[in-house]
């Protein structure tokens, strides 16, 4: 079986039962009039695995890039979708016919081509083209046994357009400043390539498509070959793209790719970091020196993109306030408008002096609040940079003599355990001798007395007189 079919026979229950199979790859066309439920729940249910199938990437394509927002329809459709047992759908031309009468397909032509929203209730594509050409599907006009061959045809699934829509929308409502709501082409589809599906990205042909709903079904966005843009929510109608707003996406785009530069050069000095210390282990001069002759070449390097990215982050900061302050400033003077028409309303000579007082005060206060803003920001003082910078480097430093004190204390406090031991241990064989050489003594005394006993004793025997 296909990738298709696999699909289809794994995620759509409509397609787990076997009869269920069989009345869906039959001709059940007849059922429109003698079990009309039983019909629109056959359409209904290939028209949901037809689009899940796009949206999940599975379907058939020219090419190795697969779009899921558009199926492309034709005798390769009908080939996946065959099965070993029931064969293939033969009543998959209604089916399309069906999705495109109620504009859940739109011919791909017509959506791109199209001025007016495909939700406008006179927007048909075609009428015509399209009737004849369902018509011709169904066999009701055209070659006789026709209605056995899907034509080949691209059509736009209106449903996984939304959903895509949808999500961007929802995740783009998150951004605050107007300059984040300006994209270019690369970091949109960075961004949101796998919307849909996290396995199958969008292809170009699905950005042009999406990007054509966003801004003429939609209205939530304005583009051009470059640049995106996301109308704000206090907008009635998106802008056109103008040159700044150009510039900005070039901006983030060089941003993102200088960030993207930095974390592979801080990985290959250290690498170089690593082989310069185990060339020095080995005392291998030359390569040592290389190494690190490397990695200063790329800590240079990894300085300089650095420095770039920071600076190039400063100019967006700037951007994003400058912005800010368009939008504030606007605001100003569409509350300054209102004001000054409610004043136009008071009549009488008191009551005008009394506006114009109030008025002046007003236009006081909002000067003050406009030099506040035009404030240029204030630049980064290079010395606070380098006092921090001391600070942390004393404070490593700091730390690495108490750990260095730590161990030499703890040392030498297993030196003097240890001289401890070994004085107890003089002592206690010192103990131990004084006693040998008591006991000792105490035997050689005794023993001299013994001796001295004895000697006595043999003299008595010696006058003794011997009986008879």
């Amino acid at each position: 079986m296909s990738e298709l079919l696999d699909f289809i026979l794994a995620h759509e229950d409509a397609f787990r039962s076997r009869s269920r199979m069989a009345s869906l790859y039959s001709d059940f066309s007849s059922q429109l009039t003698t079990n009309p439920d039983g019909y629109h729940a056959n359409i209904a249910a290939w028209k949901k695995a037809l689009a899940d199938a796009v949206r999940a990437g599975v379907i058939p394509a020219q090419g190795n890039t697969r779009d899921l927002l558009n199926i492309r329809t034709g005798d390769e459709l009908a080939r996946a979708l065959q099965h070993r047992e029931f064969g293939r759908p033969t009543c998959l031309p209604a089916v399309i016919h069906d999705a495109v009468a109620k504009k859940e397909l739109i011919p791909l032509k017509a959506f791109m081509s199209s001025k007016d929203s495909v939700y406008k209730t006179s927007w048909i594509p075609s009428p015509w083209s399209v009737a004849k050409w369902g018509l011709r599907q169904l066999g009701v006009i055209g070659e006789p046994g026709f209605a056995e061959k899907l034509e080949v045809g691209n059509f736009v699934v209106l449903s996984n357009v939304e959903t895509a829509a949808n999500e961007i929308l929802k995740k783009m409502a998150s951004q605050k400043s107007s300059v984040d709501l300006i994209l270019s082409r690369t970091t949109f589809i960075t961004r949101f390539s796998h919307i849909l599906s996290s396995a199958s990205p969008l292809s170009q042909n699905d950005l042009n498509i999406l990007l054509t709903y966003l801004a003429r079904d939609r209205r939530a966005i304005s583009f051009d070959a470059r640049t995106i843009k996301f109308k704000p929510e206090n907008e009635a109608v998106p802008v056109p793209i103008t040159q700044e707003d150009s510039a900005i996406a070039n901006l983030r785009d060089t941003i993102t790719k200088i960030n993207s530069q930095i974390p592979p050069l801080a990985e290959k000095i250290a690498t170089l970091d690593a082989a310069a210390r185990e060339a020095v282990k080995l005392k291998q001069t030359i390569r040592a020196r290389g190494a690190l002759r490397s990695k200063k070449i790329t800590e240079s390097a990894l300085a300089q993109r650095t420095d770039t990215a920071i600076q190039l982050e400063s100019v967006y900061v700037q951007l994003q306030q400058a912005a800010d302050q368009v939008e504030i400033v606007q605001a100003m003077k569409a509350s300054a408008a209102a004001l000054k028409g409610l004043n136009q309303k008071v009549g009488g000579t008191e009551g005008v002096s009394d506006v114009v007082d109030a008025l002046k005060e007003e236009m006081a206060t909002a000067d003050d609040i406009s030099n506040i803003i035009n404030e240029s920001g204030q630049p980064i003082d290079e010395s606070e940079v380098d006092e921090e910078f001391a600070a942390l480097e004393k404070a490593e430093r700091e730390k690495q003599e108490q750990e260095e004190a730590a161990k030499t204390a703890a040392r030498l406090a297993e030196l003097e355990a240890a001289e401890k031991k070994r004085k107890e241990r003089r002592a206690a064989d010192k103990e131990k001798e004084e006693e040998a050489e008591l006991l000792q003594t105490s035997q050689d005394f005794a023993r001299i007395s013994f001796q001295e006993t004895g000697s006595k004793d043999e003299p008595d025997k010696e006058n003794k007189p011997v009986s008879a």
